[in-house]
């Protein structure tokens, strides 16, 4: 698996849980994520950088009971949107100015001939001529055409993957078009999920943190990027003072776009084994993505929070957008600041309806996914 987000991340997405899934069907896993190289040693996120160099430093770390292996290459120059390295060059070469070289590490490990190879990041097209294999699966998560970050170079990886592999699977309906147009040899659906029985534990502690926040609590755990209505939010801290807003995850350039407000709780991220602490003692779950600032983006996700809330049995409120209507959850979908305030305010008053939001929860637990992904890989 060769993936954009490292093993041990705090934000586990897609890919770590069918990595998980795959595992539980008997198979053995080396999970690769996107390198890392020392103009890393720039950016903010000194945390996450400490959390990636480990793994490297480590070579890397045997997990699921010596049945996955993580590793996170590094590289003297790594795919970015800045001057030479935005290049094709870079794009497509970054892996042969790896240390030690990432092709022998791999072989090293026991994965230089598999049964699949599975991406979901174009900057992993290295591997289609590295590794012997059955069968190639990418999974498109997002419409990329919507981060400003994303290069010609990186669409044109995206492009060539799409058409090199024997499935793309897609996590959104609304993505169905933009993976048309990558001329794929074959598609299909494969929505989010969640690890239902991690949030729908009744045995967890109330955090710590939680002591010294008043109540009622309203919560948002992940990733504050792009698709982040910060401005959406602020305003709804400043119209609820009565309110405690807790956000898990975001740098300190996300948290930076906040205003200060005696009610506004940044408590940066969170491991994912604790995440059921934070959202089973907060009232309500919230999804401020921003629609009208990035339509193409947002429009296309299938956000893994609207399960992981209702699955911990929370209301959730959240910007309205086509992939969240498709769904028809329990969710209430708002257009303005005032509707999202007000529909927070309807979530804290109204009976506890948790049974409805586990029960949705659980049709979608990622054991659906992956046997229908083991399904699809099958009947190919």
């Amino acid at each position: 698996m060769a993936c954009a987000n490292y093993w041990t991340s705090p934000f586990q997405v897609g890919s770590h849980h069918l990595a998980r899934g795959f595992v539980d069907a008997g198979w053995t896993v080396g999970f690769i994520s996107d390198p890392i190289s020392p103009l890393h040693l720039l950016g903010q996120a000194r945390q996450e950088l400490a959390n990636r160099f480990r793994l490297y430093r480590a070579g890397g770390m045997w997990d699921l009971e010596k049945k996955l292996w993580a590793y996170v290459p590094g590289a003297l120059a790594t795919p970015r949107h800045k001057p030479l390295l935005r290049s094709h060059a870079v794009e497509r070469g970054w892996a042969y100015l790896t240390w030690p070289p990432l092709g022998a590490t791999v072989r090293k490990h026991g994965f230089g001939e598999v049964d699949l190879v599975y991406c979901d990041s174009p900057k992993h097209l290295f591997w289609l001529a590295q590794v012997t294999r059955a069968r190639t699966v990418f999974r498109v998560a997002d419409n990329t055409s919507g981060f400003g970050r994303t290069t010609a170079a990186a669409r044109s990886a995206e492009r060539a993957m799409a058409g090199a592999a024997d499935l793309v699977v897609y996590s959104a309906e609304t993505l169905k078009e933009y993976v048309e147009s990558l001329k794929p040899r074959r598609m299909a659906h494969l929505p989010n999920g969640v690890n239902f029985a991690h949030f729908a534990r009744n045995d967890v502690p109330v955090p710590a943190e939680y002591a010294s926040i008043r109540r009622p609590i309203a919560v948002y755990a992940g990733y504050m990027d792009a698709w982040f209505d910060y401005d959406l939010l602020n305003r709804v801290v400043a119209a609820l003072p009565n309110v405690s807003f807790v956000l898990i995850g975001g740098s300190p350039a996300a948290h930076a776009r906040f205003a200060p407000m005696p009610n506004l709780h940044l408590l940066g991220p969170r491991p994912f084994a604790r995440l059921p602490e934070y959202l089973r003692a907060a009232d309500v779950g919230l999804i401020p993505f921003d629609v009208q600032g990035h339509p193409t983006l947002v429009h296309s996700i299938h956000p893994l929070k609207l399960y992981e809330y209702l699955a911990a049995g929370l209301p959730v409120v959240a910007t309205r957008w086509r992939e969240l209507e498709r769904l028809q959850s329990p969710a209430k979908l708002r257009d303005s600041a005032a509707e999202f305030s007000a529909a927070i305010e309807t979530s804290l008053c109204e009976p506890s309806r948790r049974a409805e939001y586990e029960r949705y929860a659980e049709q979608a637990d990622w054991k659906h996914r992956v046997t229908r992904l083991l399904d699809l890989v099958g009947s190919d």
